[in-house]
């Protein structure tokens, strides 16, 4: 019998297991290969100063570093780099937004998070004259969520954890007292890790989502020289590899499916047009479903009437900030280390009747 069957091996999946197995555990896990998670596809970018009134992130002097400590782990773990530090830019075309900016950046939370030497010359090589100001925030930088994914399953499969890789059926699960069994795999606790799919899950079908659809581009770029940052100007260009590079992303919540739309398309294409006054070529286009939750805070917690049944889930699109802390802590919570966060707890919802 397994310790953990998680079901969905994204990022929050991804993340719980490891700190289970640290403490000794073993797990089993059930998952139909990422299909339109958007762990599969995000950029992975950690950002501490976001919003249009750039304000320090929920929680980030408590995240970033469990953030930065975890990544560095997994790096050992599965051997290749998963976090790349790299300074996050915000871009102003207007004096009004620069001088909001201005007016902010003397804030005493904000200290340590701005990088110096702004170098603005550096950016209108590539963005054009109208860029009148910007900032650069440190502590920051990229989380290569799919690169980590596939390492972390060919990880687990190695190591002879099992492994089932289809759609959940929610119908073949038996729940019993002391364990649950899904075609012949047996747990002591069963975990849905399911992304923007929990959203059909019976079990916790009293929990409040917000999907929101994410549209984003590969691009080629031939001659831009700032892959050392990760760069906003309405829209990211994340640098990745050989002169390719993650650009996005749209944010949806009236959509009819997964899909990649020619709309969106046509939106991203128009605005990197726009921002760049060099050529690129769009390499692909892709569009997944994130799981973002009505209080921009994640889901942890036990089912309401059965026990053996939890639920990690909610990280949305600030995940790779959120995940690696909040994995760490429910794992502790599992175990019977701590009591769980009420500000992250199912339990703040609405009860089940």
């Amino acid at each position: 019998m397994t310790d953990y069957l998680i079901i969905g091996q994204g990022l929050a999946g991804s993340l719980l297991s490891h700190f289970l197995i640290k403490k000794g555990n073993t797990v089993a896990f059930v998952d139909n290969s990422h299909k339109g998670a958007s762990s599969a596809i995000a950029a992975g970018i950690i950002n501490p100063i976001t919003g249009r009134h750039y304000v320090k992130s929920w929680k980030t002097d408590e995240l970033l570093p469990v953030a930065f400590r975890t990544y560095e782990e997994l790096s050992a773990i599965v051997g290749q780099q998963i976090f790349y530090p790299k300074n996050v830019t915000m871009l102003f075309r207007d004096a009004e937004t620069a001088n909001n900016w201005l007016a902010r950046s003397a804030e005493p939370a904000l200290e340590g998070y701005i990088a110096p030497n702004f170098d603005l010359e550096n950016y209108r090589k590539y963005f054009g004259e109208s860029v009148c100001a910007g900032v650069e925030f440190q502590k920051s930088g990229r989380c290569d969520m799919p690169g980590f994914i596939v390492a972390w399953k060919k990880y687990l499969k190695d190591h002879h954890y099992q492994y089932l890789e289809e759609a959940f059926d929610y119908n073949a699960l038996e729940i019993g007292e002391e364990s649950v069994v899904y075609k012949g795999i047996s747990a002591k606790k069963l975990i849905f890790c399911e992304g923007a799919a929990a959203e059909r899950n019976p079990f916790f079908s009293h929990l409040h989502y917000k999907p929101a659809k994410g549209e984003m581009l590969l691009v080629r770029i031939p001659g831009y020289n700032l892959n050392d940052k990760l760069a906003k100007d309405g829209i990211f260009i994340v640098p990745l590899d050989n002169e390719l590079y993650w650009v996005g992303s749209s944010y949806n919540r009236d959509f009819e499916n997964s899909e990649p739309t020619e709309l969106e398309y046509n939106n991203l294409v128009k605005e990197l047009s726009e921002m760049l006054k060099i050529p690129f070529t769009v390499e692909q286009h892709f569009a997944a479903i994130r799981p973002t939750v009505r209080d921009r805070k994640p889901y942890l917690g036990p089912h309401p009437k059965f026990p053996l049944l939890f639920i990690f889930n909610g990280l949305g699109a600030k995940g790779s900030s959120l995940g690696p802390f909040y994995a760490e802590h429910f794992a502790d919570y599992l175990e019977g280390v701590t009591a769980l966060d009420k500000e992250v707890a199912i339990s703040r919802l609405k009860p089940l009747k």
